[in-house]
This record gives structure tokens, sequence and C-alpha cells, in this order.
């Protein structure tokens, strides 16, 4: 995943619809939910959205009763973010891996969870493990990460990079407890058969 923040900005521009951007939340929003309630987490808790684009799948999770933060690297998807959802959710620039989260602006962590849809698929793949790691800091004791990745990405150079299954479990295991980890059950009709759902609690330190 390309540092600057230009590359991404390039996207939105002139408020372009990225190919990513399925203008709603991801179908697999709900079974990330079931897994995760099934863990404990209530509506109530705080969740950030890395790399949240548009806001759609923030946007649902603040549907749902929870106190989201919606981080992207990109000003204009956060523009476009407010412009569609407004202030339900905390938007907010950052680095994802700057231990702070700074210096580009004010943000509410650590979360009880992380939903992470398309973000975790967009970095370099020698950048994997520094990207768990920063999911590890910015969780509380104990907190989710839920993430969906592609392990199928159709022969194209990524970004999105494919992810198969065992890669994203030897990812997690240093630093999170995996409670969930296959096929997702309901994707976008673009997406269908291509996804995979992880819900992971971060271990103690």
């Amino acid at each position: 995943m390309t540092a600057h923040s230009d590359y991404w900005n390039a996207f939105y521009d002139d408020g372009a619809r990225p190919g990513w951007d399925m203008a709603r939340p991801t179908p697999v929003l709900a079974e990330a939910l079931a897994c995760a309630a099934a863990a404990g987490l209530a509506p109530g808790a705080s969740v950030v959205v890395p790399g949240c684009g548009y806001g759609h799948d923030a946007a649902g999770l603040e549907a749902e009763g929870f106190v989201v933060t919606g981080l992207d690297f990109a000003p204009l998807a956060l523009q476009g973010a407010r412009a569609r959802y407004g202030d339900r959710v905390t938007w907010s620039s950052a680095d994802w891996f700057s231990p702070q989260l700074g210096p580009l602006g004010p943000v509410p962590g650590p979360w009880d969870a992380i939903f992470d849809h398309t973000c975790f698929v967009a970095m370099d793949p020698e950048r994997r493990r520094d990207y768990v790691e920063a999911c590890a800091r910015h969780l509380r004791p104990g907190g989710l990460w839920m993430v969906v990745v592609f392990d199928d990405v159709q022969g194209r150079p990524g970004p999105p990079h494919a992810i198969p299954l065992e890669t994203c479990r030897d990812l997690a295991l240093p630093r999170f407890e995996i409670l969930h980890l296959a096929r997702a059950s309901a994707s976008h009709p673009r997406r269908a058969g291509r996804e995979l759902l992880m819900v992971a609690r971060r271990r103690q330190d």
C-alpha cells in the first residue's frame, strides 16, 4: 500500500466512485456482527473502520447502535462520507501505522472492535505483519478484529492482494485468538465466492 494519501485521493477525485465502492454496507457486515455478538460485542461498543472510503460500512455499524470512527487516508473519501452520512460517525484522517494515529487528526481510540473491509487486502504484502500489529495496538485488550479479505483477485495485480485462508491465519495468530475464519456466507454479487471473513480476539499483553 502506498504511503501517499495523494495516491488514494485520486480515486475519489471529482466525486468518482472507486471500483471497490459498493454504494452500501457490505453484506458480510451482518455475518461479522453475528460472530462478534457471540463473542460479547454489543451495541454501544466502540468500533473503528480503517480505510472507510465513503463510509457505507461505518454508517451501517452506527445504524446497529455502535459508536463508530471512520478513518481514511484520502481527504476526498472523508469529504464524501460526510456528505452522505453527516456526523453520525466520527470521521478522521489518520495513519493506521502510527502509534497515536497522528499527526493527521484527533482520533478517539483505542477501540473495542475493528471492522476492516478492503483495507487489509490493500496493504503491500510486505506490510501485512506491521498492519496486524497496528490492529492489535489500536484495540483494547480482548478487542475484536473483524476483517474481510479476498482469497482470489482473479489474476489481477494488486491492490487488492489476495490473502489465502492459511496466510490469514498465520498472520493473525501471534497477536489474536481466531474465533471464526471461513468463506463469507453472503457477499456483493461482484465478490461472491471470493471473500473470507475472520473474527479474532486480541490476546492479552
